[in-house]
């Protein structure tokens, strides 16, 4: 008798349980169809602290709508309800799906999925715009797979996910989302480019080449693919070729500054390059003078272009200046050294009005303004103006925390 009246306490108890996890369900329904959202949330969250609750597909389904309206509201104090909403419905939706085993609820889930696709869409567009590029990707991504369980390819979508993991430098994860869209055959150029951009960043230059060379076969007079393509070379070291390509890009671009301005780094990087004859680098240096001369024309408030234009008529000079020096260590003929050094003077002249312009063309707060004012005081020192020393001396004090300039 005894053991009858504990299985009957036992079964008055769990029935107990079931009523309440039912009525706390029943009353979130209720509270969300009237738009009390509030209320609703405060009802299915007291449903899931019973664990019978856990394999209740419909509970998930309400629980999902409740957040969903939470992440549709425009009343900041329902918005506050949660710091995640679509993130909480994404999970709430999954465990309805999983729970639903008879698809009781199919309809339910699948109106929830359309809606929620759309706020996951949502949710990477405001990573995207605070530059929260692997949140963004990781949200842009879901929502093209939930456009998948449709039967909707989404390939715009695709391209925001494997954009934004390249912006954050997820290069793996953006390169196998580019390497999908390719083989969906998305038409669009700039494929390519990011597929070799990103094959680049990853360390592998001949694939790069390889993808780049794939997309100006089909693409050929497309601009921002040769630009790529020159880009490679440069970076591989390939100046003649970089060369080559630059020169088709002007000629089908010509009032274009940012060709000159790559036409302009090739050439510099030439210039620089000990591996080239004398005179083959003095071809390339009044080739990226005229380069950068073209950009400026056209852009007249380029830093890049006219910053360069300044290190390359420094840099002139500073070759000038050690093969006088080796000269003169040489053969000791102080009258050439007079010579010399009137030549690396007037180069190093004509670089300063380019680096000042340079150093007017940007903020204080700008990171190429630290190195601006590095180059002008190098210069200065070198071309021997005190004055304009003593111009820099509170700003270089200010980056460099030194009393004075050496």
């Amino acid at each position: 008798m005894k053991r009858t009246v504990l299985v009957l306490i036992l079964m008055v108890f769990s029935a107990s349980i079931l009523y309440a996890q039912s009525r706390d369900i029943r009353r979130a329904e209720r509270q969300l169809n009237r738009g009390n959202i509030a209320e609703a949330k405060e009802f299915i969250e007291a449903a899931f602290e019973h664990a019978e609750t856990e394999t209740n597909a419909e509970a998930w389904v309400i629980k999902a709508q409740v957040f969903m309206e939470i992440a549709l509201a425009e009343e900041p104090a329902i918005r506050q309800l949660s710091a995640n909403p679509v993130d909480v419905a994404d999970e709430a939706m999954q465990m309805a799906i999983k729970y639903d085993t008879e698809d009781e609820h199919i309809l339910p889930i699948q109106q929830g999925l359309l809606l929620l696709s759309e706020l996951i869409f949502n949710q990477g567009v405001e990573a995207y715009n605070v530059s929260e590029w692997n949140n963004a990707s990781s949200y842009f991504l879901r929502a093209f797979e939930m456009g998948k369980e449709f039967g909707a390819v989404d390939t715009t979508t695709l391209y925001n996910a494997a954009l934004s993991a390249e912006l954050g430098e997820s290069y793996e994860q953006a390169f196998e989302m580019y390497k999908d869209l390719r083989e969906m055959n998305y038409d669009q150029p700039y494929i390519y480019s990011s597929l070799a951009n990103v094959s680049l960043a990853l360390g592998d230059t001949l694939r790069g080449t390889e993808l780049i060379q794939e997309g100006r076969r089909k693409y050929p007079d497309n601009l921002d693919l040769i630009f790529t393509e020159a880009n490679i070379h440069i970076f591989t070291g390939d100046v003649p070729q970089a060369r080559d390509v630059l020169s088709l890009a002007i000629e089908r671009d010509p009032d274009n500054p940012n060709l000159y301005f790559a036409f302009g780094a090739n050439f510099d990087r030439m210039a620089q390059d000990t591996t080239y004859t004398s005179d083959e680098r003095d071809f390339a240096f009044e080739q990226a003078i005229e380069a950068y001369e073209n950009a400026i024309s056209l852009r007249p408030d380029y830093f890049d272009a006219v910053y360069n234009l300044g290190v390359l008529y420094f840099n002139k000079g500073i070759r000038i200046f050690e093969e006088a020096d080796e000269r003169l260590r040489a053969t000791h003929d102080f009258a050439q050294y007079e010579e010399d050094e009137k030549r690396f003077q007037e180069v190093w002249l004509k670089a300063q009005p380019y680096l000042e312009r340079s150093k007017d063309m940007i903020d204080e707060d700008d990171p190429s303004y630290r190195i601006v004012i590095m180059s002008l005081v190098e210069l200065y020192a070198r071309t021997n103006q005190p004055e304009k020393l003593k111009e820099l001396e509170d700003i270089y004090r200010q980056y460099f925390g030194e009393e004075e300039i050496d």
